[in-house]
């Protein structure tokens, strides 16, 4: 597979970087990159990987994920409750094929900011 001039990787990394005081006493969390671009054909992703650099706990909330996810990673029956992610820890989900057009809104509440990380407000991926 290639994108550009480079290979498409398997997976998408994301972050999520320390709290930031953007006022005195308000921290935020910006998930970098606030847009996963999923791809189409050859360039398709076909695992998203968040990464928890907090300093804390963050957990994750996908309200479409049956339609975007092949399922909800190991200690999960469903996609009913958020995923709990320790800080240092990662959280893996496999992407379905084939996606259509569209934008899949996520949360992410993280501890260290005591409210929801941002990204394109919310964090985003579009597919595809």
């Amino acid at each position: 597979m290639s994108f550009g001039s480079g290979p498409v990787p398997s997976h998408m990394p994301v972050n999520l970087p320390p709290p930031v005081e953007t006022s005195p006493g308000r921290k935020r969390v910006y998930v970098n990159p606030p847009v996963i671009h999923v791809g189409t054909g050859s360039s398709e992703l076909k695992r998203l990987r968040w990464t928890n650099n907090t300093g804390k706990k963050a957990r994750f909330w996908f309200p479409n994920a049956s339609w975007l996810f092949v399922g909800p990673p190991a200690g999960y029956k469903d996609f009913d409750n958020p995923f709990v992610v320790e800080d240092g820890e990662r959280l893996e989900l496999d992407l379905k094929n084939n996606l259509g057009f569209y934008d899949y809104p996520y949360h992410v509440y993280c501890d260290a900011s005591e409210s929801e990380a941002e990204g394109n407000s919310p964090p985003v991926i579009s597919c595809p």
